[in-house]
């Protein structure tokens, strides 16, 4: 398990600070990592810059989200298989079939076939 880091041992955040910031609800590094710098330099009483530092500092302590560029998206999708529906019209229809790693949703009318339709996949992925 990682150790919890407090708002106080970011790099930027004395105490005036941290107190301001938990008084308007960031009582979390996680909170703050998520913030716009000019959300939070209104809260805090500090500059944009110094807001965006300690968003960034926030980030890195608390390894939130990331950059991911196009090309590793890419790679990422190639790796999304497709379930047959096992009749190839509906499979055009779908795109080659319902996509692996990704949920699906069918709606409609009563009596449109949603729950065949789910029934036919469920047999057909044993």
């Amino acid at each position: 398990m990682t150790e919890r880091i407090e708002i106080e041992d970011l790099p930027g955040v004395g105490p005036a600070t941290a107190e301001k910031l938990k008084e308007a609800g960031f009582n979390s590094v996680e909170a703050i990592a998520v913030a716009s710098p000019s959300e939070l330099a209104g809260f805090a009483e500090i500059g944009e810059s110094t807001a965006s530092k300690i968003i960034n500092a926030a980030r890195e302590a608390a390894d939130v989200g990331g950059f991911e560029t196009g090309d590793l998206v890419l790679e990422r999708r190639k790796l999304v298989g497709k379930l047959s529906f096992g009749v190839g019209s509906f499979n055009e229809l779908m795109g080659g079939g319902v996509e692996t790693q990704s949920i699906t949703e069918f709606y409609g009318e009563f009596g449109s076939g949603k729950t065949q339709v789910v029934q036919q996949m469920a047999v057909n992925v044993q």
